[in-house]
């Protein structure tokens, strides 16, 4: 049999463990919607505000904040989060204008730049409890907006975007490959309703937007697995 350093034995484990403990260890994809698919995990869907930093929407820099929905337990923030996520330099795009007096529907395209995401280390994407950190890039939003009398009374959103997990050895190269969102305008500044509550706050000035999402898919992937070896693995190899 051969003679084993157990001292560098573990150390070797609890290193590996560690380099391991920030990444995923499920790759696959998660959605709220119960479609049936054996393929997908169950997620929750979300709430979303848009901060208008100066007071006005649309405007370069007004800024996202996002976290999971529970409503069950009337809680947010409890699986997921992304936040921070600003709109850049070249502001909305109008892709489709079909507004005539006042009254019609406008189609928008805006990207925005950063961003963070969080995912709970309690989701099975993960294993010991530990909790996922990333950086968000390519953040695009298509969104139609119905007009009446020149007034917004609705808005419907697409929402895109991939991630990169910042804590995960590069080695791994474990991203958020794709993430797919609907959200529909529920509140915004200048509305004669009050803003309703449990919203994510405005992470700037005290205006702007508040939608609920839906329809979330997320995909996860690694190019090389990031389950580490177990103690018990590498006792095998020394019996």
């Amino acid at each position: 049999m051969r003679k084993v350093n157990v001292l560098a034995l573990v150390l070797s484990v609890a290193l590996a463990a560690s380099a391991f403990a920030a990444c995923p260890d499920l790759v696959g994809i998660w959605s709220s919607v119960p479609d049936g698919n054996p393929d997908y995990n169950p997620l929750l869907n979300g709430r979303v505000s848009e901060a208008w930093c100066n007071g006005t929407a649309g405007d370069p820099g007004n800024l996202q904040n996002a976290m999971s929905w529970n409503g069950a337990s009337n809680e947010l923030g409890l699986e997921w989060k992304i936040w921070n996520m600003a709109i850049n330099a070249a502001g909305p795009f109008v892709v489709f204008d079909g507004v005539n007096g006042g009254n019609g529907i406008r189609i928008y395209q805006t990207a925005y730049d950063g961003g963070q995401f969080w995912l709970a280390g309690s989701g099975i994407w993960t294993d010991g409890n530990v909790d996922l950190y990333g950086d968000i890039y390519d953040y695009l939003v298509v969104t139609t907006v119905t007009y009446s009398g020149g007034q917004i009374v609705a808005a419907v959103s697409n929402i895109t975007f991939n991630g990169v997990f910042s804590d995960c050895p590069e080695d791994n190269g474990c991203v958020i490959e794709f993430a797919i969102a609907n959200a529909a305008l529920v509140w915004r500044t200048g509305y004669t309703w009050p803003m309703p509550a449990n919203f994510p706050p405005f992470l700037c000035g005290d205006s702007g937007e508040l939608f609920s999402t839906s329809d979330i898919t997320l995909g996860i992937d690694c190019a090389v697995a990031t389950q580490a070896a177990t103690w018990s693995d590498i006792k095998a190899l020394y019996e």
